[in-house]
């Protein structure tokens, strides 16, 4: 069963709960954890750093094998029993940001604070998919999974080939590579994270090399997105202060992977569809649209 991490200082010292939580982790949501990675992360001895596996491995026996080729520990094959209660929100920004012992504790804020998005709850995340989407980053290598496409019908079962994750506005993606059955609809896509339904990670399945990130042209190209204030929006100065524009206009610097979401976020008309709300127009459109790795701008 689950402790929280405050039931495991109960039981050990605050020192080796943190370093058993991170372990927990890095086995969930990464695969493999090797002696050096507590080293580093803790700035401990060797000889300590082997004893939290042994440690941990009389905990969760069931949960590591050991990879002695790489001379590390790996999570094993089947059924994954988290030492600690551990959310998949804390863990993804675990996993952008590094681990840190303070988002294990339950804290009082400093002065009255709360989330919207918290309270709203918009998002579901499924521990087991998203541990099968990080582990297979970490690894390069594959998941097979169900995707439910907001964008078509296509809900069919996907090998896909994760690469890198982000988030928007609280809501978590995954960049990865569609290894589909009609070869025109293969490529680098982005994934709603909540969309993600049965997500095995394939451990041993490598990504080609043309299914790799150093071949993800729109994820390595930088756009520069020139816009100004809309000719129908009347919130010139309130706009102005909040984006930080200057005379009206900005610069945006975005991957072209991304420039779907900040076209979203900022309101841009691209000149796509004349319907709807805007706070921006797009200046270099034209210039933009020679740029092939840039069409999910205007789609």
């Amino acid at each position: 069963m689950e402790s929280s991490f405050e039931e495991l200082v109960d039981k050990e010292s605050l020192q080796q709960a943190e370093r058993l939580a991170f372990i927990d982790f890095r086995l969930r949501y990464l695969g493999e954890i090797a002696r050096n990675d507590l080293i580093e992360e803790f700035k401990i001895g060797q000889a300590t750093a082997s004893n939290d596996l042994k440690l941990y491995k009389q905990f969760r026996p069931q949960n590591t094998d050991k990879n002695n080729a790489a001379r590390t520990t790996v999570v094993a094959e089947g059924a994954f029993y988290p030492l600690i209660k551990l959310d998949t929100y804390t863990a993804l920004e675990f996993v952008l940001h590094g681990f840190c012992r303070n988002e294990l504790v339950t804290r009082t804020s400093y002065i009255p604070a709360e989330s919207i998005d918290t309270l709203m709850v918009m998002d579901s995340l499924q521990e087991s998919d998203i541990a099968a989407i990080t582990r297979a980053i970490y690894s390069n290598s594959g998941i097979h999974c169900c995707y439910l496409s907001s964008s078509s019908d296509d809900h069919d079962e996907r090998q896909l080939y994760p690469t890198a994750v982000f988030v928007d506005r609280k809501h978590w993606y995954f960049r990865a590579y569609d290894r589909n059955k009609d070869p025109e609809k293969s490529g680098f896509k982005n994934f709603k994270m909540t969309r993600v339904k049965s997500a095995q990670w394939l451990r041993n399945d490598k990504p080609m090399l043309h299914e790799s990130m150093p071949k993800d042209e729109a994820w390595h190209t930088l756009l520069p997105l020139q816009i100004s204030i809309h000719d129908k929006c009347k919130r010139e100065t309130s706009l102005t202060r909040e984006f930080g524009l200057v005379d009206g206009k900005k610069t945006i610097i975005c991957k072209a992977a991304f420039a779907y979401f900040v076209r979203q976020n900022w309101k841009i008309d691209v000149g796509v569809d004349e319907k709807g709300y805007y706070n921006f127009k797009l200046d270099n459109s034209e210039s933009l649209r020679q740029i092939q790795c840039a069409e999910n701008l205007f789609r």
